[in-house]
């Protein structure tokens, strides 16, 4: 294995920890754990650490990508304990929840987005029927590839699927606005990712 793929939490911790120290949070975690990473070349070398997409600043997410290469090969009972390390050096509210061996190649396609799923919990005065009548016969939001509303718990979430991209990507943001804009007294109350989908997606799990 010279590479490995980690699906990850941001919970409710760490929701206000925005990318960047996202980063700086997993590099600092990876030297703690003393965790076999390879590093760039040059002058400054960095850890050969990706992030499959920025989250928005406050969400939450089950379904964060996070890809690491490694310094040497190492065997599934090695990358276990290194594993082992790493997790035990993660804050609360970063949960690493599967880990898949991938091909070191230039350009990997399990990190590349596509589409990203969102729950969104409507809170506010808005009622409900004028919710779903602007989803089905007001504006809607074609920006979406599918959504769905549904009830859960005593609570209304607003299931969407946006395309991901540089070019026909879609801000959560600019979603969350329009409907609040939309439907005077409507409030997101939560947002979480609930999803990632990429280009290709990774192989067996590593237990």
């Amino acid at each position: 294995m010279e590479r490995v793929l980690l699906r990850f939490t941001k919970e409710d911790h760490v929701r206000f920890v925005g990318h960047l120290d996202l980063m700086r949070l997993f590099e600092r975690a990876i030297r703690r754990a003393k965790f076999p990473i390879a590093y760039s070349q040059g002058f400054n070398p960095r850890s050969r650490l990706a992030f499959a997409s920025a989250l928005t600043l406050g969400a939450t997410s089950e379904w964060e990508l996070c890809q690491l290469d490694l310094a040497s090969d190492l065997s599934a009972d090695g990358l276990q304990q290194a594993m082992d390390a790493l997790r035990a050096q993660l804050p609360p509210g970063i949960r690493i929840l599967d880990v898949w061996p991938l091909p070191l190649q230039k350009r990997n396609a399990c990190i590349q987005v596509r589409a990203a799923d969102y729950a969104l919990t409507l809170g506010g005065d808005a009622e409900i029927g004028a919710v779903r009548e602007f989803l089905e016969q007001g504006p809607g939001l074609p920006e979406a590839r599918s959504s769905a509303l549904l009830e859960r718990a005593g609570a209304w979430i607003l299931q969407i699927t946006l395309p991901v991209g540089e070019r026909a990507g879609v801000r959560i943001r600019d979603v969350i606005a329009k409907l609040e804009q939309g439907l005077p007294g409507l409030r997101i109350t939560q947002l979480h990712r609930t999803r990632l989908w990429c280009e290709q997606e990774p192989g067996t799990e590593i237990e």
